[in-house]
């Protein structure tokens, strides 16, 4: 049986009920008509509650009329009531009309209550899902500007290796075939580990290509230096390691070995020759910066941040008719952001640039 149905079986059967109760009771001299206004009253209340607001104008109909016939002298008539039993009745019925209006109100504002708590609910569904959508969006649109850095390094930076092999393998260099062929196995590996980078960022789908782990900074920088020994082979490069010994970072080796490498190379491109290019290790207990200082002109304000951004042509002070395409550093700011790190630029006291790569300390618990 329908709530509404069953509501109107319910109430319509207690007023039954109390009616039939107080016909039987037309011989008691203390019942008054007060008497009869409350019960009645009581059951415009519960069938307002229940039952909605078109019971509870028909209880209050059914209750005027019960509480005219059987309260308001003569008894068992109707119409025939005093002045004074008249404005009982009229209150009776402003007050059961009000008491139906009222409940009907508070229905209504229950039932827009629900219906807004239904809809914020959806909206808070709906936002979960888009922010999920919107985490999944920005991982793969991550890893696809990782692999766009990763393309442009591959012509860009892979220019070093190639550049020391063939000085390594050149019958004119100084090079003996026992201090070249260490060399030629360091250049060998680096481009082999370049190459399995690349393959993890075509294969990563929507994960990480990252490996990240724990891995020394003062080797990482011995690496970069050796990958880059034949755009280095004529300068003067100083380097200070960390004073307290071998100190660690968390990173993607090979990354930060490219970013390392750009870094090398942009000092080397963009300082005097017979000037020192200098790279030193300042570990920190959260981070640690490996800073390359060289002795060139150094940027103003308005080229910071235009020299991170990819393919900003730009002319070699020591050349000016030769004209890069401008990606290495913005390659090397892509890689070390995706490592929770950073490429900054800082004037250097004295005249010259500083470019640090910035990195996460390891921690006991990372993984070797």
């Amino acid at each position: 049986m329908p709530s509404t149905v069953r509501a109107w079986v319910t109430w319509l059967g207690l007023y039954a009920v109390v009616t039939l109760f107080f016909i039987r009771l037309d011989e008691l001299p203390e019942l008054r008509t007060s008497h009869g206004v409350l019960v009645y009253l009581l059951l415009i209340i519960g069938a307002s509650r229940q039952g909605g607001r078109w019971l509870s104008l028909a209880m209050v109909a059914l209750g005027y009329i019960a509480v005219d016939v059987l309260f308001v002298p003569p008894r068992f008539g109707f119409g025939t009531e005093r002045h004074l039993d008249v404005l009982i009745l009229i209150g009776f019925l402003i007050t059961g009309v009000m008491i139906s209006q009222l409940f009907a109100g508070l229905q209504r504002a229950v039932r827009v209550a629900n219906e807004r708590s239904e809809e914020v609910a959806r909206l808070s569904d709906a936002r979960v899902q888009l922010e999920r959508e919107v985490s999944a969006a920005r991982v793969l649109r991550d890893a696809d500007r990782l692999k766009n850095a990763l393309l442009l390094s591959l012509s860009h930076d892979l220019r070093s290796p190639v550049a020391t092999l063939a000085l390594l393998s050149d019958p004119e260099s100084a090079f003996t075939p026992e201090a070249a062929m260490p060399r030629v196995r360091d250049q060998a590996e680096r481009l082999g580990e370049f190459i399995q980078t690349l393959q993890r960022f075509a294969n990563s789908g929507a994960g990480s290509p990252l490996e990240m782990a724990r891995h020394e900074a003062d080797a990482l920088v011995q690496t970069a230096l050796r990958s880059s020994e034949a755009l280095l082979v004529s300068r003067d490069v100083r380097v200070t390691l960390s004073a307290d010994g071998p100190f660690a970072v968390r990173c993607d080796f090979t990354l930060a070995l490219q970013v390392l490498g750009n870094l090398l190379q942009n000092a080397a491109r963009y300082s005097p020759p017979g000037t020192p290019i200098e790279v030193t290790v300042r570990p920190g207990t959260h981070l640690t910066e490996i800073v390359v200082a060289d002795r060139g002109p150094g940027l103003n304000d308005a080229d910071v941040e235009r020299i991170f951004a990819p393919l900003n042509r730009r002319a070699s002070p020591l050349d000016p008719q030769q004209e890069r395409m401008g990606v290495g550093l913005s390659i090397a700011r892509t890689f070390a952001r995706a490592q929770r790190g950073d490429v900054r630029y800082r004037a250097r006291e004295g005249g010259g640039a500083e470019f640090v790569l910035v990195l996460a300390t390891a921690t006991d618990s990372d993984a070797t």
